[in-house]
């Protein structure tokens, strides 16, 4: 990868695992998280609308269309699988998992089906990632707990949407694109959200608003700076430097929410890093 797209994706890896972070302070709630959502679809619309004044509108077509309705349908079963799985696991255990699980199934994908090259240098950095997270999320294996299944559910809809959004940002402005997929995912969650007994937005508001927006801003952010990413570079090396954010995810767990430091995550970690390294290499 060029330093440019390294930097875009070391800054999208911190940004993600500080909003990741704050969706565990709150447990997942799913108010918050739909909350966040639309703040993050509302600070989108007047980038668009200025885009749009420059001379730069957002060619939609039937292909664009299809990518924009795919990855709405499946960032909302994201966000739903990924509070869920939150409330029943520790983000030391569910961020690896539900982060790492498809690296290597997106890695092959991408080069059978999108012709990506991959170099063996970095194809052992990937594997590298993959056995540290595999190692990272030992425990939760060994436990077949609840939210284990959830972090895999959330780890399968990556694999589903990140290859999707490679193909929609070769024929969509990324910035109209990521806008058109936070409000079909908003729309999409919105009557599960409110259908939710003693719910109350106002409320949620109130107590919550400081999370609501750092994730709403966060993830948004973040992840626009990945669909930049897919443009300049192949999806499936992307992917795996994104998961330096389990080592940062990880720390955080460990130094404010009081998560123990085993030896498996420890291993994990540090076989992360070289693989990290080997990708840069690459």
């Amino acid at each position: 990868m060029t330093g440019e797209v390294w930097a875009l994706v070391l800054t999208a890896a911190v940004g993600h695992a500080v909003w990741n972070f704050a969706a565990r302070k709150v447990a997942g709630d799913m108010v918050v998280l739909w909350l966040a959502f639309g703040v993050g679809m509302l600070a989108l619309i007047p980038v668009c609308a200025y885009l749009w004044w420059q001379g730069q509108p957002p060619n939609l077509t039937w292909a664009s269309g299809l990518c924009l309705l795919a990855t709405g349908v499946l960032h909302a079963f994201y966000f739903a699988l990924l509070g869920s799985a939150y409330e029943h696991g520790e983000i030391s255990l569910v961020y690896p998992i539900a982060r790492g699980s498809g690296i290597g199934l997106t890695a092959f994908i991408a080069w059978v089906g999108l012709g990506e090259e991959i170099s063996p240098l970095g194809a052992g950095g990937i594997g590298l990632v993959f056995a540290g997270i595999l190692c990272l999320g030992a425990p939760a294996f060994k436990r077949q707990s609840h939210g284990l299944k959830l972090a895999l559910g959330v780890g399968l809809t990556i694999v589903c949407y990140s290859l999707v959004d490679k193909i929609g940002v070769g024929l969509m402005h990324p910035t109209y694109y990521i806008t058109g997929m936070w409000i079909i995912g908003t729309l999409l969650r919105a009557p599960f959200v409110l259908r939710e007994e003693n719910v109350s937005l106002p409320a949620t508001l109130r107590a919550f608003w400081p999370y609501i927006l750092l994730i709403g801003l966060a993830s948004m952010g973040t992840y626009l700076l990945i669909l930049y990413a897919y443009t300049l570079g192949p999806i499936s090396y992307i992917i795996a430097a994104r998961e330096s954010a389990i080592i940062i995810g990880a720390g955080l767990g460990f130094i404010f929410l009081k998560e123990r430091l085993t030896p498996c995550k420890t291993v994990g970690i540090i076989t992360i890093a070289g693989g990290l390294a080997l990708i840069k290499a690459s």
